[in-house]
């Protein structure tokens, strides 16, 4: 199992095999931090613009299907949990602690590691990957890749963590209703120490990976296909798990994927950076000057980007 977790935290460094051409200003830890106000109004507005109605067609319809659906999806995929021998349980254990708080778990079977699939380290892992060799290698565009994965994140982090505290649902392991109660806007001490009775919309595992997934398909637009398929059965296999492990229902997915979307477009546009692509298709023109020449004025011609 330690093999395939290890697998998991380097797989994107497939990209890295490939140096890249760019023309993209490298970004600096800093600006993680300092743009969170510039992605933050970039997503607001793609999101309520005229052009995400569709959009929110689909985040909406999907919710409300999969609500009406929750209980039964949930004890399906709890037996097929147990029909399959992963269990019901969550049995990641803690790896590092301080002042006897967890500050990371690690998975120790099967059920565990779909679980940290969305695991915020793992994500953040993917990040240093890209950060580590785009320094070693001195290549800007895997250090900007880095910094964009982490801001994604963090600026979604914050997003989904107001809306968990807004909405204050159950997740099925504490459930005290069909489909969970919505306690709306607890109190911080309430979430903080019984953070699974509130917390179950909208999914921060399923909104990471799609962070992940979203930017990187769009800064390797070569490897667009098969991230989309990678990400589609990493996405499937980690809801499956938490729907087992009585962590979330389905429908507290849609919106945490939506989220997922939105905040990884926006982080792509973080310092003004372009991908390969949109280098590529920069337009050029010529210009056509009049210059002295040996005996008269003569015609050069220019070629500008």
């Amino acid at each position: 199992m330690k093999t395939y977790f290890l697998f998991f935290l380097l797989f994107p460094l497939f990209a890295l095999a490939e140096p890249l051409e760019t023309q993209e200003k490298r970004l600096s830890f800093i600006d993680v931090f300092t743009k969170i106000p510039d992605t933050s109004v970039s997503a607001l507005e793609s999101s309520f613009s005229r052009d995400a109605l569709p959009g929110w067609g689909i985040v909406l319809g999907s919710t409300a299907v999969t609500y009406y659906y929750d209980e039964n999806l949930y004890r399906y995929s709890q037996k097929l949990g147990r029909d399959w021998g992963i269990g019901n349980e969550d049995n990641t254990k803690p790896a590092v602690q301080a002042f006897g708080v967890p500050l990371l778990r690690v998975p120790t079977d099967t059920g565990s590691t779909l679980y940290f699939l969305g695991d915020g380290w793992l994500h953040m892992g993917i990040a240093g990957s890209f950060l580590g060799a785009g320094y070693a290698k001195d290549q800007t565009y895997e250090v900007n890749t880095g910094y964009m994965l982490i801001h994604g994140l963090f600026v979604a982090t914050i997003f989904n963590q107001a809306l968990k505290r807004s909405f204050g649902r159950e997740s099925p392991e504490v459930k005290t209703s069909e489909r969970g109660a919505w306690n709306m806007f607890p109190s911080f001490e309430d979430y903080n120490s019984k953070t699974a009775s509130f917390d179950g919309m909208p999914s921060g595992h399923v909104m990471a990976s799609t962070v992940t997934f979203t930017v990187l398909s769009e800064r390797y637009p070569k490897y667009k296909v098969p991230l989309y398929w990678t990400g589609g059965v990493w996405l499937t296999a980690l809801s499956f798990q938490m729907m087992n492990n009585g962590v979330h229902w389905a429908s507290d997915y849609p919106l945490g994927i939506a989220m997922g979307w939105v905040f990884g477009q926006a982080a792509v546009k973080m310092g003004g950076s372009k991908s390969p692509e949109e280098i590529e298709k920069k337009q050029t023109s010529w210009m056509i000057l009049p210059r002295s020449v040996p005996g008269g004025m003569g015609l050069s011609a220019f070629k500008s980007y």
